[in-house]
């Protein structure tokens, strides 16, 4: 192991005081030992010891005297002169409060591709200067410059997942199945409770759908957690879905695991498997949308009655929009454990309408119906709507009990 920095300057001072009264053999030998010990390059070496050396003379009695000081040179403080001015961050705050908080690796992407539309509206106030600097703006500054404004405290809601009869085996584990992960239809699916703390009654539900390709997420809201409505849905997901649907994932939670969605599933041949009991990062694609596209939308107050449970699906067929086509999200492609760090490595931030595009598996047919979709589609006037509806859901909330 090497020394330390503070070790490292020890050793320099004490070293510099040989090495300048030294002769030239005995310089070098102290030089070879001096980089040995500290791992320098021999010219930075060199160069650091001779740095040390201050020579001083003063006269004292009409005698000049000679001193020499070793002393470490002091590094020059850096003037620290931004790139991005106050108009800049001002801007680039308004975009990321109006798009929902995205992380910088998420907004980046999302800016570059809608730049054009974020000009045109005013309340951004994008000058030419501004413009260019979001043109460039890489995600990590996005992140530093963003750090002040983030906040801190997150709501935890409960959960409402009851274990269903005994239909293990007719729904085989996921983890023992063989899913084709590399093509876009296979979906994993769960609830959202919206009980405000309070999980006594009866309260409204969000059920999240998931593509495990390419991210795609489609939410319905549920009047409560009865098995006929979430069958319903996934037919009508089946029927407006831009590619066919191949596959569904679920908990073990009796609106899934029941006869009717199974019997549905036979009949239009979607694989249907489960999680295993008590192991919820098997669906971690789904539960990692339940927070970043329910919660963060919906938050964790109580909805109850169908005129909620319709002002919350008027409010999905928004955000369903936006999400997939507008909003970049990223995968993680490999993770390595080593000793008790875990690493991993995600791919670029891309909306799951960009991961359909360049997906192998979808026709061209399909793809040029989603272009023609999302040409027809404005994200400023997209997330007006969204803002619109959700002022709407949040008059019918009431709040934590």
């Amino acid at each position: 192991m090497g020394l330390t920095m503070k070790e490292r300057n020890s050793v320099t001072k004490e070293t510099a005081v040989r090495y300048r009264n030294a002769k030239k053999k005995e310089k070098k030998q102290i030089l070879d030992e001096y980089v040995k010990l500290t791992g320098f390059a021999r010219k930075y070496a060199i160069a650091k010891l001779n740095s040390c050396i201050h020579k001083r003379e003063h006269e004292f009695n009409n005698v000049t005297i000679k001193t020499v000081k070793v002393e470490l040179p002091k590094k020059k403080k850096r003037i620290y002169v931004p790139k991005y001015g106050k108009d800049t961050v001002n801007s680039l705050n308004k975009i990321w409060r109006t798009f929902d908080f995205m992380c910088g690796q998420r907004l980046v992407p999302f800016i570059r591709e809608n730049l054009e539309d974020l000009v045109s509206e005013p309340n951004f106030e994008i000058s030419q200067n501004v413009y260019e600097n979001l043109k460039t703006i890489s995600s990590a500054t996005v992140n530093r410059l963003l750090k002040p404004e983030r906040q801190k405290n997150k709501l935890h809601g409960t959960s409402t997942t009851k274990a269903a009869g005994n239909l293990n085996k007719l729904i085989p584990i996921r983890a023992f199945f063989d899913w084709d992960e590399r093509k876009p239809g296979f979906f994993e699916m769960d609830t959202v409770a919206h009980d405000g703390g309070n999980a006594s009654g009866e309260y409204c539900f969000t059920l999240t759908f998931t593509d495990v390709c390419t991210g795609w997420t489609v939410l319905y809201a549920l009047l409560n957690k009865a098995q006929r409505w979430v069958k319903e849905d996934a037919a009508d997901l089946k029927q407006t879905l831009p590619y066919k649907l191949l596959g569904l994932d679920s908990d073990n939670g009796s609106e899934f695991k029941n006869y009717q969605l199974l019997n549905w599933c036979n009949e239009n041949q979607v694989t249907f498997t489960r999680s295993r009991s008590y192991k919820k990062n098997d669906n971690c694609f789904v539960e990692q949308k339940n927070y970043s596209v329910v919660r963060h939308l919906v938050g964790y107050y109580r909805y109850e009655g169908e005129a909620a449970q319709v002002a919350l699906q008027k409010l999905y067929d928004r955000w369903n929009l936006l999400v997939n086509y507008f909003y970049p999200s990223v995968k993680i492609l490999e993770k390595e454990r080593k000793d008790a760090h875990t690493y991993k490595k995600y791919d670029s931030a891309k909306t799951p309408y960009k991961r359909c595009l360049e997906s192998e598996f979808i026709s061209d047919d399909v793809k040029s119906i989603l272009q023609k979709n999302k040409s027809s589609l404005n994200v400023v006037q997209l997330k007006k709507e969204v803002e619109e509806c959700l002022d709407i859901v949040l008059q019918l909330s009431k709040k934590w009990s």
